[in-house]
């Protein structure tokens, strides 16, 4: 039994499935499906991420969110994600670059 495979990751769907059937009657009716997931997700998202946290960028009309340890690899990553999502969509990059500004 201890042999065999054992994920590193568990789907968000197992996770929230497991999470739900273990809250005591009362909760599960007090609360709709939908909403507990909502506020599942969010904690479920920044519980993976322990050494990262999140950033968010506006580019332009894009909002670019990110994870990474720091401001200066978070404006990296999403320098690179800019540079993605226009080529993908044919746009050119701005003469003078990306100008990012953080969101809150």
């Amino acid at each position: 039994m201890l042999d065999r495979f054992q994920p590193k990751t568990v789907s968000f769907e197992t996770a929230l499935r497991d999470w739900w059937w273990s809250q005591p009657q009362s909760f599960r009716d007090s609360i709709s499906l939908s909403a507990a997931r909502a506020c599942f997700r969010g904690g479920y998202t920044a519980g993976k991420q322990t050494v990262e946290r999140r950033f968010v960028f506006r580019a332009g009309r894009m909002r670019i969110t990110v994870w990474a340890t720091g401001m200066m690899e978070a404006k990296k990553k999403a320098y690179a994600e800019a540079d993605f999502r226009a080529a993908k969509k044919g746009w050119p990059k701005p003469k003078a670059g990306w100008r990012l500004q953080e969101e809150r």
